[in-house]
């Protein structure tokens, strides 16, 4: 029986890294292996690095012995040679902003942005011409980055990616971890760490400035990058110990001293001077204190590595200060995509859907960084553009119309549908300093009536109780509050403009004949009272009984009784709470998946059908949220055999995913080009 190559696999599968890193360790092997050349050569042509591809075919053409294997490797090699032309002649070289070896789909971006400012929101985005949905706004290498401690025994340090079993380490310090040798280059410099830990006083000006040379020269000719773990490499490994802020602090000086040495600055150092914004005088006594702590640890820390070759000014220390405060407002997490077991279990095949799996991602926040022009973008809590990562490398695209000279805003963390108003608003107070002003935060809104709000006990009203004291302040604005701290006033929507539930839901809000109080416990729509604090408390706990369902090892041999309980569970909330509440949401996806496991697909569609009627509620129909919950539908559809329902699904997921990241789908999400090959399958089977 023949076996096809791993890296063929990895090839087919989109984990274009994963393929290129294991045809490098291959080669390493066995140079003479054709076929190792030959597919990094065509992972370099995914990768638009032509001449590396040109290169990988011509020594596989050379080491290939037979001549079929010949004839296919001068094919591709005449069409990559054609296309290397095409690129030299229209001039689209590797841009400074993308990394030339990432395997960008499209080239930069056409959208002209400017940075603007408005009274409400200070500094901001935007642009003087009209931008279509799905548009590439922006992509942007980070200033400077560090991995989260959560993720340092698993994760790549450099690229980020999932680590493999046989990782490669810092020679010197053995601490950081890399998929490859070519990512351990990038972040130590082609030297060995040990070979420049420790500089000797009397000539280490001299020795820096080489070794930062150096570094800059990695197998890939437009990079940029300063090694970025040198400095912190031997000794106490402090990098090890203090927070990823503060790490990442330390990159950004070290950054700049190094490029002030290649530049034959030897001048004292103060610290760079980044055009960001911090809240030092508003934060507390404490905060302060513990910044001024790190910042003298970290300058001791850059003062042991450098020692005499560097002469530091005497505001370096506050410039410390001012720099760990600029971080801490405008670091981002780059958070990548990790698959579950149902959408391992899909891609085990190409060609196969087995077991009783519901296949699902999740987010995993596996670095921090500061990216310079992707710190001018304001937040909206209902963004027009979404932020995703490939490997470090920031990409931002429109997720819908954005006419010319309008704010182009993505979320710092809070949204609607996630979080309800005060939820938000107390967040990015915490991290950000700032009350949201957005389109999202002034009107009223659905999904901020009912998130966590109870059902009328008029079982013919849909009109929502909640928390929340609403008072009607003026003919068109209501005031929201809780307890006695004030939130906001929000102008009441235009209903013509909005689904009609949201005047069921509240219909005393939109009459204009009377002044009155909606206090906590009365329906917003009959003002029928509800006993609240009971409410909750039965709430909560059915709530908790159906989460047992996640606490357990395996859902294989769960116990009938556990599933009855749940059910009689989901029985109590959808009588407690709002038809549209998250909580109800989430009860049912939770007991989906409790089906799809047990392999009851027919119960396990029901309850992921509900889930989503409701969650397109809460966000809207066209979110990101309901694509990945699209594919656990399509999930349990193809293990019930229903291949045209499943291909339904998948078309709805696939259009959302095409609006949010474009051409670069099946790069961040590798699962979907396997599971549109399975629906494909599954579709024309039951035909």
């Amino acid at each position: 029986m023949s076996t096809v190559p791993l890296p063929c696999i990895l090839q087919k599968l989109g984990l274009l890294e994963e393929c290129l890193r294991d045809c490098d360790r291959a080669i390493s092997v066995s140079p003479n292996y054709a076929k190792a050349w030959y597919r990094r050569g065509m992972v370099n042509a995914s990768f638009r690095n032509y001449s590396s591809s040109i290169h990988d075919l011509e020594v596989a053409l050379s080491m290939e012995v037979t001549s079929s294997g010949k004839s296919n490797i001068e094919q591709e090699l005449k069409l990559i040679l054609q296309k290397h032309q095409n690129v030299n002649e229209v001039g689209t070289a590797s841009s400074n902003c993308i990394n030339a070896d990432m395997p960008h789909t499209e080239q930069q971006p056409k959208v002209i942005l400017e940075c603007t400012s408005t009274p409400n929101k200070g500094r901001g985005m935007s642009s003087p011409n009209d931008i279509s949905p799905a548009s590439l706004i922006h992509a942007e290498d980070p200033l400077a980055v560090i991995i989260m401690k959560s993720c340092r025994d698993t994760h790549c340090h450099y690229c980020f990616s999932e680590a493999p079993a046989d990782v490669v380490v810092c020679p010197s310090c053995t601490i950081p971890i890399y998929c490859s040798n070519r990512c351990q280059e990038k972040a130590i410099g082609q030297m060995s760490c040990n070979q420049n830990t420790h500089l000797e006083s009397n000539n280490n000006v001299v020795d820096i400035a080489k070794l930062s040379v150096t570094s800059t020269k990695s197998k890939t000719p437009d990079s940029k990058q300063i090694a970025e773990h040198r400095h912190e490499c031997g000794g106490a490994c402090w990098a090890a110990v203090l927070p990823a802020d503060i790490v990442l602090a330390g990159r950004i000086m070290a950054q700049y001293i190094e490029k002030q040495l290649l530049v034959g600055k030897r001048s004292t150092i103060s610290g760079p001077n980044l055009d960001l914004v911090h809240h030092y005088d508003q934060d507390s006594s404490a905060s302060k204190f513990e910044s001024h702590i790190y910042a003298t640890v970290l300058f001791l820390c850059l003062q042991s590595y450098y020692k005499s070759g560097v002469s530091w000014a005497e505001d370096s220390l506050s410039q410390l200060v001012l720099l760990i405060c600029q971080i801490k407002v405008n670091s981002i997490a780059i958070v990548h995509m990790k698959s579950m077991d149902g959408v391992k279990a899909l891609t085990k095949g190409f060609s196969g859907f087995s077991g009783d799996v519901m296949c699902s991602v999740e987010q995993v926040r596996v670095a921090q960084a500061i990216y310079m022009s992707g710190s001018f973008f304001n937040h909206s809590c209902r963004p027009n553009i979404h932020a995703y990562f490939h490997s470090r490398t920031l990409i931002l695209r429109s997720t819908e119309y954005i006419k010319a000279g309008s704010p182009i805003e993505l979320s710092y963390g809070p949204q609607v549908g996630e979080m309800d108003l005060p939820e938000r608003q107390k967040s990015l107070r915490e991290n950000y300093y700032f009350s949201c002003g957005c389109s999202s935060c002034s009107v009223l809104s659905l999904s901020d009536l009912v998130m966590n709000s109870f059902c009328c006990p008029q079982s013919n009203c849909l009109g929502a109780v909640s928390e929340l004291i609403h008072h009607r302040h003026k003919e068109n604005f209501v005031h929201v509050s809780i307890g006695e701290s004030h939130v906001c006033t929000l102008s009441l929507p235009d209903v013509s403009k909005f689904d009609e539930d949201i005047v069921k839901v509240g219909k005393l809000f939109f009459k204009s004949d009377t002044m009155f109080n909606i206090d906590p416990g009365f329906c917003m729509s009959c003002r029928s009272q509800l006993d609240l604090s009971s409410a909750v408390a039965m709430s909560d706990r059915a709530t908790s009984k159906i989460n047992r369902l996640k606490e357990l090892p395996s859902l294989d041999n769960v116990p009938e009784v556990l599933i009855a309980e749940a059910l009689q569970s989901l029985e109590r909330i959808e009588k407690l709470r709002h038809p549209y509440s998250k909580t109800l949401a989430q009860s049912h996806d939770t007991i989906a998946e409790a089906f799809a496991k047990v392999g009851d697909q027919e119960q396990a569609r029901k309850h992921c059908e509900a889930s989503i009627k409701i969650l397109e509620k809460l966000y809207h129909p066209r979110h990101i949220i309901i694509a990945h919950e699209l594919i656990k539908l399509v999930s349990i559809e193809l293990s019930m055999g229903d291949g045209a329902s499943a291909a339904a699904a998948f078309a709805r997921a696939d259009a959302i995913f095409s609006l949010y990241y474009g051409p670069d789908v099946e790069r961040i999400l590798p699962y979907v080009d396997v599971l549109r090959r399975t629906v494909s399958e599954r579709s024309i089977d039951s035909c």
